[in-house]
Order: structure tokens, then sequence, then C-alpha cells
């Protein structure tokens, strides 16, 4: 069964019956994902072998703690997703959901933490972290040769493409050179990449140690 699929089904029924306080039936599993009851029915008894949940003989199923932990963790994801998605790039709500669908089964958990920890540090009176005795601050007010960790992206209209170069909060950087222009050459995942002066300095950095 591929990977997507089993944990389609597993927040599927997470999210029919919180808290896994009943079991749920077929009839509602293919509510939720908009299946045929005929493929759940089929797909089923292979998470039930995997030792994802428990099937029972009236044709209803119940998460084992193996179950719910990986569910947990994808309805996590899509949260975190669909918040970002939202909150940062402007996607309306129910768009952002079916982005969040499919990117939940790729991203990885350390980019899940970043992007919730960036969310988090948006926040009214959150204080940014520290680290060297250095406070976090623009590209721009770093020197030629720097490796520094991006803490917060504060230009909204351009983070997806920011994102999609690699620069996204948690991710480390190295500052190669500053132009006369005020624009800056960074290293990111071994590229090389110019950014303009008014995009370097809504890129809030900090030493990475």
């Amino acid at each position: 069964m591929h990977p997507s699929t089993c944990e389609d089904y597993l927040e599927a029924i997470h999210n029919t019956v919180p808290g896994n306080q009943r079991p749920v039936t077929f009839a509602e599993i293919a509510e939720a994902l908009g299946v045929d009851p005929a493929a759940v029915e089929a797909t089923v008894p292979a998470l039930a072998q995997e030792g994802y949940l428990t099937l029972h003989g009236d044709g209803s199923v119940l998460l084992t703690e193996k179950g719910r932990e990986r569910a947990a963790k994808v309805v996590r994801k899509h949260s975190v997703l669909q918040c970002f998605l939202t909150e940062m790039l402007g996607i309306d709500t129910d768009a952002a959901s079916r982005e969040a669908c499919t990117l939940e089964h790729e991203i990885s958990d350390e980019t899940i933490d970043r992007l919730s920890s960036y969310l988090d540090c948006r926040k009214p009176g959150h204080a940014p972290r520290r680290r060297c005795g250095r406070a976090a601050a623009s590209l721009l007010d770093f020197d030629e040769g720097d490796t520094l960790r991006v803490t917060m992206l504060k230009r909204p209209g351009c983070n997806r493409r920011l994102m999609d170069l690699g620069i996204l909060p948690g991710e480390v950087v190295e500052l190669r050179r500053k132009l006369p222009n005020r624009s800056v050459m960074v290293r990111v995942k071994g590229c090389d990449i110019a950014i303009s002066p008014e995009i370097a300095e809504s890129i809030f950095v900090e030493p990475s140690r």
C-alpha cells in the first residue's frame, strides 16, 4: 500500500471520531474520503495487518496505539501546513486544505517543526530566540562569510518564491557576497542565489553556531 493512501485512511478515521471513542464504520470512512465503500473494504484489511487498526466483524474499525500515533502526526502536519498557507501565503482555506493534503505526505517532521515554530514566533508577545549573544536581524546586517539560520520571513508576498528557493525558517544559509547595490549572494543547499536588498532586509537570520 502506498504510504499516502495509508495516511489518508488513518487521518480520515482519526477525524471522524476524535479521541478514538468508538469504532468507525466503513460507510463513514468512505464518506470522509469520498470513495466507494468497496474501496474501503479492500483497503482496511491491509491496514489491520500492518497493525494500524483493529477490524471488527460488524464492518467497523478502531485505531490501535500505532495507528493513533501515525494519524496524529499526519493531522498535525495538515494543520501546520494549512495554517502556513492561509496566514502567510494568503491562500483561501479550502484551497489550502487541498494543498496540505498533498504536501503532508512528503514533508519531513523537521520541516513541520520549523514551520510550526515560525508561526508561533509571529504571535504577539513571542520573543525571537537568540544564539551566540546576537539577536536575529536581517541578512543585510551580517557580514560576508557568516553562516546563518533563517528565523523569520517578513515579506508575505514573496514567501512562496523564497520557499521555492529553499529559504524558509530553520534553514541554514551562507552569506557569500554583499554587492555594491546592497544585493546579497547567499548559498542555500549548495546553490548560490542572488537576493535584492528589498527582499534581503525582510529575511531575518541569526548566527547558526
